[in-house]
């Protein structure tokens, strides 16, 4: 009997020793206790919606190891102010226009997401700007903008062919792209940017599309004879307009008498033509014309893409000064409250000056959007 008990003794003993064992060899590399150190929210519908529109957040957690982690703690939920409203799930809902900052909070640890609410039925100004990317070889887009260059989407990234140029026919819903590649100008819904089929093809190489005077689509050719074609409006040839060829043609616009200008972009020149279609005159002193722009003055401004400058000309061809210099690859321009936004297709922005020719600011700065080349920028005003 004693050698038992003596027995079960030195089990016992043995036992607690290899249980203290155990306890000291853990006490000294202890597994930390995840702790809730930081918080990020993500949205099911993007960080802008439209009034009545709702996005629903959602809260992601993470360690001090910054290893991701559950989230057992109920969330709370709170918003700076009266542009949408949040719901104990999360749930954001646009009331009005304007920028709200969105706290959640949970376990002392807190972030901030920020939505942008806008009105799509209110009267607003978009702008458009088609990237021709590597020129010939794509990537290509159309790319869409809020009044301030901000909120950048892809519009049109299908059925591309390095695209020139961006027309909207506001009464048909519809939108125009001229390809170069594919001889092509495309059809795509004006709201959502959907193909919807060819408006024209056979073209040698379309590049400026524009309504003229007599309410006729007016259509430069890079290539082929480079006439001046005329279409309806449902993309029904209608005639050649001029009978001189402009070689490389891809600047079009008219003034106030009904003559048209258009540039050649090898030939270094733009043309002039009366209202019948005939050859009036010659603009000189260019190294690679793309877009014309004529200004109420009368003033005819040329976008010189190799010069790197935009010239000014009068009506009849007689060089004034370099308008705007320092550009590099200048080809889109259109007017925006009385600025103009120049394409600045060699670093791949879309540049602001004021109407004496002074640089306000890079209105869309390069990169954004992966936005490469800007060969085509359109000032749309909607409702």
């Amino acid at each position: 009997m004693l050698f038992f008990k003596t027995l079960l003794k030195i089990v016992f003993v043995f036992i607690f020793i290899s249980c203290s064992s155990d306890s000291v060899s853990t006490s000294e590399n202890p597994e930390p206790n995840p702790i809730l150190q930081r918080i990020e929210i993500s949205s099911s519908n993007g960080d802008r919606l439209d009034i009545g529109e709702s996005t629903t957040l959602t809260v992601s957690g993470f360690d001090q190891s910054d290893v991701p982690i559950g989230i057992e703690d109920p969330i709370d939920w709170s918003v700076n102010n009266v542009n949408v409203s949040v719901d104990e799930n999360g749930v954001v809902t646009g009331l009005s226009v304007g920028d709200s900052e969105i706290t959640a909070a949970v376990s002392g640890v807190d972030s901030v997401f920020e939505i942008k609410v806008w009105d799509s039925s209110a009267p607003r100004t978009e702008i458009y700007v088609s990237d021709a990317g590597n020129f010939d070889s794509g990537p290509w887009q159309i790319l869409k903008f809020d009044e301030n260059g901000k909120n950048a989407e892809v519009f049109i990234d299908d059925n591309l062919a390095w695209p020139q140029d961006i027309l909207f026919f506001e009464e048909q819903e519809v939108v125009l792209i001229s390809n170069l590649n594919s001889g092509r100008i495309n059809r795509h819904d004006a709201n959502t940017g959907e193909f919807i089929d060819t408006f024209t093809s056979g073209i040698s190489g379309p590049t400026r599309m524009k309504i003229g005077p007599d309410n006729l689509l007016y259509v430069l050719q890079w290539s082929g004879d480079g006439l001046v074609q005329r279409y309806e409006l449902d993309g029904t040839f209608v005639d050649n307009f001029t009978s001189t060829g402009i070689a490389q043609s891809i600047g079009i616009d008219w003034d106030a008498e009904g003559n048209l200008y258009v540039s050649s972009f090898n030939g270094k020149t733009v043309r002039k033509f009366d209202q019948e279609g005939n050859s009036v005159s010659v603009f000189r002193g260019l190294e690679g014309p793309t877009n014309v722009f004529v200004r109420g003055n009368g003033e005819i401004l040329v976008n010189d893409w190799r010069g790197g400058v935009i010239k000014r000309y009068n009506s009849e061809g007689q060089f004034i000064d370099d308008f705007i210099t320092g550009l590099s690859q200048p080809e889109g321009i259109a007017l925006l409250n009385g600025n103009f936004l120049i394409g600045n297709g060699g670093t791949g922005a879309v540049k602001m000056y004021n109407s004496s020719g002074g640089f306000i600011e890079d209105f869309i700065p390069s990169g954004t959007a992966d936005l490469m080349t800007p060969n085509a920028v359109t000032v749309r005003l909607v409702n």
